[in-house]
């Protein structure tokens, strides 16, 4: 958990247009949390169209104490983002402040723009190096963050699918209030099992199905789900892909 919500914090600061500036709004948090960031990992970041104007804008609070990292008695001084690795080539991102550092006990954020010109799903790994003070003792921790990734899709919400292998796109639209698709390859005829989860974990929906070879389509209907942020996972005997929807209204 501290590993992702200190890569959300860092994603969040890497990412500012040059030109731009943001405001940290950190409401989605606890009253009483030390630290964290808006949306976290498991929210994750919205998805990009090809060729359309993307912002996304991440806000964090940075922990005052060494608490978050597991090392007790100790205090942030700031945290520094290096470098931002797994963002679409035509996305950018500026810190507010510009040198991305982050004061410890500080709230920031981070906006990501640009227009990606291509399809893109590829994990985000965000690389800092944070000063602490540890019983008087300066030290710097660097650390590789992980937890989000960057997809984007077709301007239809489709995406191009690995034909050679087992492979599952993000359900379109997303978000939904009515119909939605997923689509999926499959390299044989095979049995797939359906599965969608709550934010808890809860499996509240269940089906299996005889896919074909090729492209196959799952189709959803919203009203049989209450408004909300859903897994889905599509597996077969070897391997389950899971993904993100949101269910409006």
């Amino acid at each position: 958990m501290i590993k992702k919500l200190l890569s959300t914090f860092l994603f969040t600061t890497t990412t500012i247009l040059a030109t731009a500036q943001c405001t940290g709004d950190v409401s989605c948090l606890p009253a009483n949390a030390a630290y964290g960031v808006c949306p976290d990992s498991t929210t994750g970041l919205k998805h990009g169209v090809v060729n359309v104007p993307y912002v996304e804008t991440v806000s964090m609070k940075v922990p005052a104490t060494t608490d978050a990292f597991g090392i007790p008695g100790g205090t942030v001084v700031d945290i520094v983002i290096n470098s931002v690795e797994g963002l679409e080539p035509n996305l950018t991102y500026q810190c507010t402040p510009s040198n991305c550092t982050f004061p410890g006990n500080s709230t920031g954020c981070a906006l990501i723009t640009g227009t990606p010109t291509q399809i893109w799903d590829k994990p985000i790994i965000v690389k800092i190096t944070a000063h602490v003070t540890i019983f008087g003792s300066p030290q710097s921790v660097n650390r590789d963050l992980t937890g989000y990734r960057c997809v984007v899709t077709t301007p239809t919400g489709i995406e191009s699918l690995g034909a050679l292998k087992f492979d599952v796109g993000q359900n379109t639209p997303n978000p939904f209030n009515g119909k939605s698709e997923i689509r999926f390859s499959s390299v044989n005829n095979e049995n797939i099992d359906f599965k969608v989860y709550n934010m808890l974990g809860a499996v509240i929906y269940n089906t299996t199905f005889k896919a074909e070879k090729g492209s196959n389509v799952i189709n959803l209907d919203g009203n049989s789900f209450a408004p909300g942020m859903y897994i889905y996972s599509v597996a077969n005997s070897a391997q389950a892909i899971t993904k993100r929807m949101i269910v409006s209204r």
